[in-house]
């Protein structure tokens, strides 16, 4: 054992922050305890990872200001010549304003490249201009009322945004107006009733709807480099695309709305849900290879009249893939003809758990 930590003592600074960094910075910090060598190993780390869900202790007022300074005095005593390749706050429950104010401040002032912001954000929301950073995910618990103003961030790539509510549609669309060179947008648990996206360099969009009451969803997109394109949950998309000439991988699946006491389908958006889908669906015609959910298909086949003698919209089909949590459940044979009928598409897929 002792031959074994002489070894891992001997590596240089670089190899020990890599193995430091796969860890939250608590557990980072403490090995400073365990000899000379590692005593300050921490204050250079790269990268910085704050849970307060994994922090010791009962979730309280004494947690929460234990916290507090654990995370305050690691940033004074860090080495402030070194920048910051990676910046995460994690918490389930709501942190002092001042705390993520001082966290995203710090960030900013060090050269952050990835800032995640796993937390409720106090409002309003103070956002430096952040020259450096490439990848920035807000996943708050609480996105009903978004920042004052719209984020700019000329050198982003990636870009996630969970639990936006319907004030957040303006404050979407200027962001990422304000991002010429965002590669990658993720919007997960959206409730949304409009979303408009116009981004030059956009190869990936990813979209997640969590709307119990199942509104139409309508979803304007402008990416002429748009290679991959991916709907999920609860939705009745009303999708309207312009300049996709890109798109390779679609991946498309739907939930049919629920019909119950405490979420009553609206008759109208039950008719129209179907013929929504195959609308977006020949929007999307480019793409070579295609993954639908068993929920998708039987949303389509809710209005079997409209799929005949459609062609499939997808008119450069090469691979299909249909995706079904079951191997007994019934996968609609008009459906399929109707995705397949008259394209070059030479794989069928069925993929089960």
């Amino acid at each position: 054992m002792e031959e074994e930590e002489d070894i891992i003592s001997t590596l240089p600074d670089s190899i020990l922050h890599q193995i430091l960094s796969s860890v939250d910075t608590k557990a980072a910090v403490q090995t400073c305890a365990l000899s000379r060598r590692w005593r300050y190993v921490w204050v250079s780390l790269p990268n910085l990872h704050f849970d307060y869900d994994e922090f010791p202790g009962a979730d309280n007022g004494t947690k929460m200001r234990r916290f507090a300074r654990f995370v305050n005095r690691v940033l004074s005593l860090r080495d402030t010549s070194t920048t910051v390749s990676r910046f995460y706050l994690w918490s389930s429950y709501y942190l002092d304003p001042g705390l993520v104010k001082n966290c995203i401040f710090y960030a900013f002032q060090h050269n952050v490249r990835e800032l995640m912001l796993w937390a409720p954000y106090p409002k309003p929301l103070e956002f430096h201009t952040f020259e450096s950073l490439t990848s920035l995910a807000l996943v708050c618990n609480d996105f009903s009322t978004p920042p004052d103003k719209p984020l700019g961030l000329p050198a982003l790539k990636t870009l996630h945004f969970s639990c936006c509510s319907y004030g957040c549609a303006n404050f979407i669309t200027e962001t990422v107006g304000n991002c010429p060179n965002l590669e990658t947008f993720i919007l997960d648990d959206l409730m949304l009733k409009s979303l408009n996206i116009t981004a030059p360099n956009l190869r990936n969009l990813e979209l997640a709807y969590k709307d119990e009451s199942c509104n139409e969803s309508e979803i304007v997109v402008s990416a002429p480099r748009l290679t991959s394109f991916k709907l999920e949950g609860e939705a009745s998309p009303v999708f309207s695309g312009a300049s996709l000439h890109c798109l390779q991988n679609v991946h498309v699946d739907l939930v049919p709305c629920f019909n119950d006491e405490w979420h009553p389908l609206d008759a109208g958006i039950k008719r129209r849900m179907p013929l929504n889908v195959i609308n977006m669906l020949e929007q999307l015609r480019e793409a070579n290879y295609v993954t639908l959910s068993a929920k998708t298909l039987e949303v389509l086949a809710m209005d079997p009249d409209s799929l005949n003698n459609r062609p499939s919209p997808f008119r450069k089909l090469k691979h299909l893939k249909l995706t079904t949590p079951s191997q007994s459940l019934h996968l609609p044979l008009n459906v399929i003809t109707y995705l397949t009928k008259g394209s070059s598409c030479d794989t069928l897929v069925v993929e089960f758990p």
